[in-house]
């Protein structure tokens, strides 16, 4: 790229551009930003690969939201399968956000001319392989320009990213002397569906179209870019179902394998990583159910599901008959009124003070509250850049979530209709 067609961020004509924005969580992104921004206090554009589809989406969210200046909402021409295009995606915005999936297929190009271009990149990938391939390839392109790049913006992984940076966050802060928190036990209770997007991506996943990971992780770098002497997670994920008592009523309940927690543990690994943290974290995460038939029908549910998909003859009747197709996801009535999700966290610190915490999305978490994560986290590197932990210190590179945005990003999210709030408790000195 030639330096002197690289214009500087400040002086860029739109905070964010939303990629993807035709598809169902791009939708969510743009009422998102209409109904909390407008186009007053957010310059924001949409692209995509077609005018007439990015045209009927201005019309849809102006009738949905009776909003006419929707209509008035730029759009960029941009199909990240041809280079020559692409400039015109990153150029002239801060950052540019994208629910574009699966990353692996369509996001490849869009890290890298982020960037050699020094704009900021959110996105909700899950996919944990190709953004430690991401990381390997442009790392030092990006801590050059000035780019950050915030992969697992969405669902996967911002809720427990900063519950955990939070639960750290406590310890440190109100605990003894040098404490660090040392184990987190996590219990979520969601209630949710999916998407075709989603399905696609489980697909080439399950049928090991994903990139291999790099021979060196790059999730355990710290953040001078040097790789951690010990493991900074220990595993202690259940895979079966247990009973429980529900901590903050006394009620018995039941526990089973969250679907995410296998990723959540990668992605807080890395929060661990670059904090620098000498304390590997004892990290256990289940989904909690009311009743031992809810949690086995959960269980059961995730083994049938992904049997069926690894089978030809039964994976190609789900996907011609049951299950939702790329663009397709649950109905915006059921993601505002029955979905949710409440994550609820107690940590201790090697010293013996004790954190509890809850955060809470009273939406689809998956979808709905997804587009508001990712237009939050970009919002966060467009407007507010030189607020963030990393401004000044590390300036552009990969950064997780929490350690990238961290209160920036939770304040954002708490002004927009995230709940949270934590105490801790130190030990009783006899």
């Amino acid at each position: 790229v030639d330096e002197k067609a690289v214009i500087p961020r400040s002086q860029r004509k739109y905070d964010i551009v939303l990629l993807g924005s035709t598809g169902f969580t791009g939708y969510l992104m743009c009422r998102h930003l209409i109904r909390s921004y407008g186009k007053k206090d957010v310059k924001w554009a949409i692209a995509g690969r077609n005018q007439a589809r990015l045209d009927q989406l201005k019309k849809r969210l102006a009738e949905d939201l009776d909003a006419p200046r929707a209509l008035e909402l730029d759009t960029i021409i941009v199909d990240t399968s041809i280079a020559e295009t692409l400039p015109s995606l990153v150029k002239d915005t801060r950052a540019v956000v994208t629910t574009a999936g699966p990353f692996s297929l369509y996001g490849s190009p869009v890290v890298e001319f982020c960037c050699k271009w020094g704009t900021h990149y959110a996105d909700i990938t899950g996919e944990t392989s190709w953004v430690q391939n991401m990381m390997t390839l442009w790392q030092e392109t990006a801590q050059r320009t000035g780019a950050k790049v915030i992969h697992f913006c969405g669902n996967d992984c911002v809720p427990w990213d900063l519950t955990v940076f939070k639960a750290k966050e406590k310890i440190e802060q109100e605990g003894e002397e040098g404490e660090q928190l040392e184990s987190i036990s996590i219990l979520d209770e969601v209630i949710g569906d999916i998407s075709g997007g989603t399905v696609h991506t489980m697909q080439l996943g399950m049928s090991g179209r994903l990139p291999p990971s790099p021979t060196q992780d790059p999730f355990q770098l710290n953040a001078q870019g040097m790789h951690m002497k010990t493991p900074t997670m220990t595993n202690k994920l259940s895979w079966m179902i247990s009973k429980c008592t529900l901590p903050w009523n006394g009620r018995s309940a039941y526990t089973s394998p969250f679907v995410m927690a296998a990723v959540n543990f990668q992605v807080l690994g890395w929060s661990q990583a670059l904090s620098g943290s000498g304390t590997p974290l004892a990290y256990s995460e289940s989904q909690v159910s009311p009743d031992f038939k809810s949690a086995f029908v959960n269980y059961m549910g995730l083994i049938v599901l992904f049997t069926c998909m690894l089978n030809p003859f039964t994976g190609y009747l789900l996907h011609q008959f049951i299950l939702p197709r790329p663009g397709e996801g649950p109905p915006l009535e059921k993601m505002e009124s029955e979905n949710f999700s409440a994550i609820y966290a107690q940590g201790k610190g090697t010293k013996g003070t004790t954190v509890e915490s809850m955060i809470y999305f009273p939406r689809d978490c998956g979808y709905y509250e997804t587009a508001r994560m990712v237009v939050e986290c970009g919002l966060c590197m467009a407007l507010e850049e030189d607020r963030l932990p990393t401004a000044g210190k590390h300036g552009g590179g990969f950064f997780s979530p929490a350690y990238g945005l961290g209160n920036i990003l939770l304040h954002r999210l708490t002004k927009t209709g995230t709940y949270f709030n934590s105490f801790s408790e130190k030990p009783r000195k006899m």
